[in-house]
């Protein structure tokens, strides 16, 4: 199995409403060292993730409102392993994100 430091995700334009940022591949797990949200869009912002869906029960971060021009860095360390998905669930379009971290597969 080869470990691969990348960047996993984006940057990539997140949608309004809730959407599947990343979805693992089967037999690898993910790393995740770093996210990066960056609010491009000239009004606020409020963004959710979560491993397989943005309900409360699997939140990795509350709910983080950004203003324009704002950004805000995840800095943990979070697992994924095989098919999980990272999802996101926003108030409008125009927030990117990037997620980078050790793919080992």
């Amino acid at each position: 199995m080869a470990d691969t430091l990348k960047r996993i995700v984006g940057p990539a334009n997140l949608a309004n409403g809730t959407a599947t940022v990343f979805t693992g591949t089967a037999a690898h797990v993910y790393t995740i060292k770093q996210i990066t949200l960056v609010n491009n869009t000239a009004g606020a912002v409020t963004i959710k993730l979560g491993i397989g869906g943005v309900t409360d029960a699997l939140l990795i971060t509350p709910a983080v409102t950004l203003q324009a021009g704002e950004y805000s860095t995840f800095d943990g360390l979070l697992v994924l392993t095989g098919t999980e998905t990272l999802q996101a669930n926003t108030t409008a379009t125009g927030t990117t994100i990037t997620v980078s971290g050790l793919d080992q597969g």
